[in-house]
């Protein structure tokens, strides 16, 4: 499908149809999990770069429930964390193969036509891979969002990476959403 800058629905600009994806362009540090409607909260799965305590607070802060959450994290040091967000194994950003393991756990508790899944932190992990290897990743993600009926949010600050990098990147989701 084709990707578009577009107007959003009056609910929000993340407010997704099942099945749809969108990358959101997002500010350094901001998450896009700040800008999901309230029900994404409810059944949601966050692979991301950052902490598992900074997705919980996100949540928080947007007015979920964190028990309703899982987090793949992505870092090359070791987490602990002990919080009400279900967990997955730490994997390092160069780990393609156990990012696609963990998440593959995680997506089974995901409900089909109302699941959300957030990626988050594509400028860190282009920093560990080559991109045509995260592309094929996050490809694998789409595609799996789409045909589960998940709706899926991929969050990159797009000043971090190139004008074809960012292209390549909006044109695998169905829309893109600026949210600086």
């Amino acid at each position: 499908m084709a990707s578009s800058e577009q107007q959003f629905p009056a609910e929000g600009p993340l407010d997704l149809e099942p099945g749809e994806t969108a990358l959101a362009m997002l500010s350094s540090r901001d998450t896009p999990i700040a800008h999901l409607p309230p029900q994404a909260l409810e059944n949601l799965l966050v692979v991301t770069v950052d902490a598992p305590e900074r997705v919980e607070q996100a949540v928080r802060e947007a007015g979920g429930d964190p028990k309703d959450v899982g987090v793949v994290p992505v870092s090359a040091s070791p987490v602990q964390y002990d919080g009400p967000c279900w967990t997955a194994e730490r994997v390092s950003p160069s780990d393609l193969t156990g990012i696609s393991i963990q998440f593959s756990r995680g997506e089974r508790y995901l409900a089909e036509g109302t699941g959300w899944v957030v990626i988050d932190g594509l400028g860190t992990m282009l920093m560990y891979v080559e991109e045509t290897k995260l592309y094929r990743l996050l490809s694998h993600f789409v595609t799996r969002a789409r045909g589960r009926q998940f709706r899926h949010v991929t969050g990159l600050v797009d000043d971090v990476v190139s004008s074809d990098t960012l292209a390549r990147f909006k044109g695998l989701h169905d829309r893109s959403v600026p949210l600086e």
